[in-house]
C-alpha cells in the first residue's frame, strides 16, 4: 500500500473520527462537535465526556475511574476529556463553571450532568446510557420491513414502507427503529426481522475471507491498517498521557491485605503532613501504608507560587506534592488511593475500610487534614458547580474574563484573588471586616493590584442566578441542553448593620468562598478525644500521640492554629518517629520478616550439624532411614528462643 495512501486514510480518521482511542482527548470545539455527530448517526453509542484541568485535586482523585470504566465499557459507550485550559471554547460554550464536570450524551443530546467527583453518580449515568444505547441499537431494513406487512398488512405498499422508517428516524437505525419493533410486536404478536445498527466487530477483516480494497469501507481500510501496525487511531497517543498521570505506573502499590500479616503503620492522608510521614517511616523500615486519593491536601489546590517553604523556589502546591510522592515512594512507602470511609479502633490491631476492601495496622498515623468550610446561605448549594465553589485553582480558568467574588481574609482568599486576577475580568474581596487576617505580604498583594476590589465589613446575605431546565429529555442541541445547570449571576452583599442595612446585589459570574476549615474527624467521633468546639484531634504534648495508644494525629486534624504545609510537613515527621518509638516498644516487628528468619533459623539448626556432610560433598545429605519416615513423623527442632509461629 503506498505513502500517499496511507496519508489519505489517516487524514480520513481526523475528519470522520473513526478511530478512536480508549478516552479520548478533545482538543478543539469542531472536533467535540463531530465527535457527537458520529456517534449520533453511526454508531449510536452514548458519550461521556469529562471536563477537567490537571491542577484540579478532585479530577486527579476521578481520573483513574473514568479510565477504568472506559476499559469496562469499551464497544459500549464513548468516553472523552475535555481540558478546560486548552479548549476554551467548548468549555465556555457550554458553560462549565466547576470542575470536574460530566456530561453524558445520547443521539447527540445531553441526557444527564453533574459536578464533583462522585463515582457512584458516574458510574449510574453511564450503566443507564449504555443499557439505553444497546435496547436501541437495531435497524429494520425496508425490504425486511416490506416482508413483514406482506405477511401481516398486505395493504401496506413500498411508499408506505418508506413512510414509516422516515418516521422512525430514517434508515439508519436507532432508538426510533427500536420503538417501531416493540410497537409492531405489540401489535401483531411478532416483530420484523432486524439486525443491529452497529457492531464492535464491524469493518473488521473476517477470518478466512479476502480483502477487497475496491469495495471495504473507509473504517475497514484503517482497521486494516492499525492492525498491520500502519497507523496509530488519531489521538490514542493521549491515553498513554493520561495513564501517566495519577495511574498505577507512578505509584508502588500495595498488594492488598493479609489476614496474617497487619501493617505495621498505615498513612491516612496524602497532603504534606501523610507524605512527611510516609518518608520518615520508610526510612525506618516500616514500610508504611499510604491510604488516599490523589488529592494532596490543601497545598494541591494553591495554583499561586509557594514562596514561604523552605527550600522550594517558584514551585506550585502540586508541584510539591508531586515532588513528596516520589520521595515516599523511592524511600519505600506503599499507596493505597482510595478514601478511607471508617476505621475501628476498638480492637488491636485496628481496622481500617475504604470502598473496596479492608485491612488490619499496629499503629496508625490520622492526617486526613481539613475541608473547605461552606457559608450556609440561601442558594449557596443550588449554584455549587454552575459558579459557587471552594478552589479557584480548579474551577478559576472557566470564569476568564468575567466578574468574580470572593469570600473571606485569611491567607486562602488572597491566595484564591491572585490566581484570579490573572484570567478574571474584575475580583471583589468580601470580608466581614475592616481588615485581612492574612499574612501581611499577601494583604499587600492584593490591595496593590489593579485588578481587586475589596468590599470592607460586608457580608454574603445570599447566592441568586438563573435556573436552568431539566437536561434529561431537553429536546434541541447540545447548547440549549447544556443550559440545565443552574447558573450564578449575583451575590447579595449585606453591610455590617444588621438586618435593616440595604442589600447590594453584585453582578458576578463566579463566587470563591474561602472562609476556612473543618478537621476531617467525623470517623472518629466516640474513639478519639478532640476538642468539643472545633472538632481538632486532641494530642499529647509535645508528642503527637492522641488518646488511644497506637494512634497519632499530624498536620491540620490537629492543628487550628497554624495550619501551614511546613508545619504540617514537620508534625507528619514527628508522627513517624513517635510511631516507631512505639512500635519498638510494644516488640512489634515485621512478621512476614520475622517468620522468614525463624524459618531459616530452623532450618539452620535441623541441617546445620549433620554428620553426613563430608568435604567432598558439602551440601547437606539425608540418610537412608530418614528419608523413608513419613513426612507426617519428620520434626524441625527449634531453635532455642523458637519462633512464636509454631512448628512447621
Amino acid at each position: 500500500m503506498t505513502k500517499a495512501l496511507r496519508l489519505l486514510f489517516v487524514s480520513l480518521a481526523a475528519v470522520t473520527c473513526l478511530g478512536r482511542p480508549l478516552v479520548r482527548n478533545v482538543r478543539t470545539d469542531s472536533e467535540f462537535q463531530k465527535l457527537l455527530k458520529h456517534h449520533k448517526t453511526v454508531t449510536g453509542l452514548p458519550v461521556i465526556v469529562d471536563f477537567f484541568s490537571h491542577s484540579c485535586g478532585p479530577c486527579r482523585m476521578i481520573a483513574p475511574v473514568f479510565k477504568r470504566m472506559a476499559k469496562q465499557y469499551k464497544d459500549k459507550a464513548v468516553f472523552a476529556k475535555i481540558n478546560v485550559n486548552e479548549n476554551h471554547q467548548t468549555s465556555g460554550r457550554l458553560r462549565i463553571r466547576s470542575m470536574p464536570t460530566f456530561h453524558f450524551y445520547l443521539n447527540g443530546k445531553l441526557r444527564h450532568q453533574f459536578s464533583g467527583a462522585d463515582q457512584r453518580r458516574l458510574e449510574q449515568f453511564t450503566r443507564g446510557l449504555a443499557n439505553e444505547a444497546e435496547r436501541n441499537n437495531v435497524r429494520i431494513t425496508a425490504e425486511a420491513l416490506l416482508d413483514f406487512f406482506k405477511k401481516h398488512n398486505p395493504e401496506k405498499t413500498a411508499e408506505d414502507v418508506t413512510k414509516i422508517l422516515e418516521k422512525a428516524g430514517g434508515t439508519e437505525g436507532g432508538a426510533g427503529h427500536a420503538k417501531l419493533k416493540r410497537a409492531l410486536k405489540k401489535k401483531y404478536g411478532e416483530a420484523p426481522v432486524s439486525e443491529k445498527r452497529a457492531t464492535p466487530s464491524s469493518g473488521k477483516k473476517k477470518k478466512g475471507k479476502g480483502f477487497n480494497i475496491t469495495e471495504a469501507t473507509t473504517e475497514m481500510l484503517l482497521a486494516e491498517l492499525e492492525r498491520r501496525g500502519e497507523y496509530t487511531p488519531f489521538g490514542a497517543e493521549d491515553e498513554e498521557e493520561e495513564g501517566a498521570e495519577g495511574e498505577e505506573g507512578n505509584f508502588a502499590v500495595w498488594g492488598g491485605p493479609d489476614e496474617d500479616f497487619p501493617e505495621r503503620l498505615v498513612i491516612i492522608g496524602g497532603g504534606p503532613a501523610g507524605l512527611s510521614a510516609a518518608i520518615y517511616g520508610a526510612r525506618a523500615g516500616l514500610k508504611p501504608l499510604v491510604v488516599a486519593p490523589p488529592l494532596g491536601g490543601q497545598l494541591q489546590g494553591k495554583g499561586v507560587s509557594v514562596e514561604n517553604y523552605p527550600g522550594i523556589l517558584g514551585d506550585t502546591g502540586p508541584g510539591i506534592v508531586a515532588q513528596m510522592t516520589l520521595q515516599a515512594i523511592e524511600s519505600g512507602a506503599m499507596f493505597l488511593e482510595e478514601a478511607v470511609i471508617s476505621v475501628d479502633l476498638s480492637t488491636r490491631p485496628f481496622t481500617v475500610r475504604t470502598n473496596s476492601t479492608a485491612f488490619r495496622s499496629h499503629a496508625l498515623i490520622v492526617a486526613t487534614g481539613a475541608n473547605s468550610r461552606w457559608l450556609g446561605v440561601e442558594g449557596e448549594h443550588t449554584f455549587r458547580g454552575g459558579g459557587v465553589s471552594t478552589c479557584a485553582t480548579c474551577d478559576g480558568f472557566l470564569f476568564r474574563d468575567m466578574d468574580v467574588a470572593v469570600v473571606g481574609g485569611g491567607d486562602t482568599a488572597m491566595e484564591d484573588a491572585l490566581v484570579l486576577a490573572r484570567t478574571s475580568k474584575s475580583v471583589t474581596v468580601i470580608h466581614r471586616r475592616d481588615q485581612f487576617r492574612a499574612s501581611h505580604v499577601l494583604a499587600q498583594r492584593v490591595l496593590d493590584h489593579a485588578k481587586i476590589n475589596v468590599r470592607w465589613n460586608c457580608t454574603v446575605d445570599a447566592f441568586e442566578g438563573e435556573e436552568g431546565p431539566a437536561a434529561e429529555g431537553t429536546e434541541g442541541d447540545a447548547d440549549a441542553a447544556a443550559l440545565g445547570q443552574d447558573r450564578l449571576t449575583h451575590v447579595l452583599i449585606r453591610p455590617n448593620g444588621g438586618a435593616d442595612a440595604a442589600v447590594e446585589r453584585l453582578p458576578v459570574a463566579g463566587a470563591f468562598v474561602a472562609i476556612g476549615h473543618d478537621p476531617n474527624t467525623g470517623m472518629f467521633k466516640g474513639q478519639l478525644e478532640m476538642d468539643d468546639s472545633t472538632g481538632y484531634l486532641t494530642t499529647q504534648p509535645p508528642s503527637s500521640r492522641t488518646s488511644i495508644h497506637g494512634v497519632f494525629a499530624a498536620g491540620d486534624v490537629a492543628d487550628h492554629i497554624y495550619r501551614q504545609a511546613v508545619t504540617s510537613a514537620g508534625t507528619g515527621a514527628k508522627a513517624a518517629l513517635d510511631a516507631e518509638r512505639w512500635l519498638s516498644e510494644q516488640g512489634i516487628r515485621d512478621e512476614r520478616q520475622a517468620l522468614l528468619d525463624d524459618l531459616m533459623a530452623e532450618l539452620a539448626a535441623e541441617f546445620g550439624d549433620t554428620e553426613e556432610e563430608t568435604e567432598e560433598y558439602p551440601e547437606v545429605t539425608i540418610r537412608k532411614e530418614e528419608s523413608q519416615a513419613s513426612p507426617a513423623a519428620t520434626e524441625i527442632p527449634s531453635a532455642e528462643g523458637s519462633s512464636p509461629h509454631g512448628e512447621l
